[in-house]
């Protein structure tokens, strides 16, 4: 694994959030500024603000370039300052994270440049221009282990500020167990997950904030089984994008379009396929009309960190945000997932294409 990651360091972590609090936290102490602040983008998952709250740093919301994945540059350049000691660039989706063109800006202000790759692993090795690479092997994510993280540093960066514990946690023994691979498994198949997402007290596909817990570097003997993962990730044949291109080529006439990232090609192995519908009202119904087909749709994120549940004030003081809103509004996901068939692909066109009928009439 050193070895795909250009000889790097790596420390497995309790999870993704854990590492990057920690990259947060080596940017930070690397730097003078007396009140760190690390750049987030104002759209994407609470636990960047978790990971921020944990390290000591304040989280800058930055807006989004309007309909597409990618800072809106101008922001970020007006809103960096002595206090700045990183960007995060965040792969959404596999998307892509803009890393080339944040690596220059970060090179000429003299600040760290982290890769959030929380949500993209490749299969082959490739340069990777942050300072600091996060990874994820939680639930739903590319290398699926349902918990633990990695954070890939050069070899001159800090060390960890936590000790690891020689013991697993309950919840590691737990997430590491066989039961939870098959519970897993089931509720990945869209029909399952519906009808038990539906169930009160879940709190399946509800985002929330939370604080970070358990940020401990994991036990050296979880590297075995994270080495033996990523061996069989990287040599498995999996579901590729191939199988959905006709039918987004057929709704980009329809007024749904895909999600881009400048500068990177469309994925051909997305975690979720990522479109944007004409507005929160139509985004709205399609996803209802999708799951009632049983076809895993998703809001995603649903809306812009300021406005997240249980979010901290220093994050709703900030903003407005209307790019970053209007992606919330607009954006919904499918399943990539190796249980998706033509099948599905063609029930998601039946529901779409009905959907436009009704929009007409």
């Amino acid at each position: 694994m050193e070895r795909f990651f250009g000889n790097r360091k790596i420390t497995l972590y309790s999870s993704g959030t854990a590492a990057l609090a920690q990259a947060m936290a080596n940017c930070a102490s690397q730097s003078s500024a007396e009140t760190p602040e690390v750049i987030i983008p104002a759209y994407g998952c609470p636990d960047l603000v978790a990971a921020c709250v944990h390290a000591s740093v304040y989280p800058r919301l930055v807006d989004l370039a309007p309909s597409q994945w990618s800072y809106d540059l101008g922001a970020l350049k007006s809103n960096l300052s002595p206090s700045t000691v990183a960007i995060v660039a965040v792969n959404l989706l596999g998307l892509g994270d803009g890393a080339a063109e944040l690596s220059r800006i970060c090179e000429e202000r003299q600040i760290r440049l982290i890769q959030d790759s929380a949500q993209f692993l490749p299969r082959e090795s490739i340069d990777w221009p942050g300072d600091q690479i996060v990874l994820s092997f939680g639930r739903g994510k590319p290398l699926n282990l349902l918990y633990g993280g990695a954070l890939i540093s050069a070899p001159g960066d800090a060390d960890s500020t936590f000790a690891p514990p020689d013991y697993y946690t309950a919840r590691e023994r737990l997430l590491g167990s066989r039961l939870a691979g098959m519970v897993f498994n089931v509720l990945t198949r869209p029909t399952i997950y519906r009808i038990f997402s539906a169930l009160p007290g879940t709190g399946l596909g509800k985002v929330v904030y939370k604080p970070l817990t358990s940020p401990s570097p994991l036990p050296e003997r979880v590297w075995s089984q994270v080495a033996t993962a990523f061996e069989l990730y990287r040599q498995k044949p999996s579901y590729r994008r191939e199988i959905w291109e006709p039918a987004v080529a057929e709704w980009t006439d329809l007024g749904i379009l895909a999600l881009t990232s400048p500068g990177s090609v469309l994925p051909t192995e997305p975690l979720r396929l990522a479109l944007l519908a004409p507005d929160r009202v139509a985004r709205d119904v399609l996803v209802r009309s999708l799951n009632r087909a049983g076809l895993g749709a998703s809001h995603f994120y649903g809306t812009n960190l300021t406005e997240v549940a249980r979010i901290p004030k220093m994050v709703t003081d900030q903003g407005p945000f209307p790019n970053a809103s209007a992606l919330a509004d607009h954006l919904f996901t499918l399943p990539t997932h190796g249980l998706v068939s033509a099948d599905t692909v063609r029930a998601a066109r039946e529901q779409i294409v009905a959907w436009h009928c009704s929009r007409r009439s």
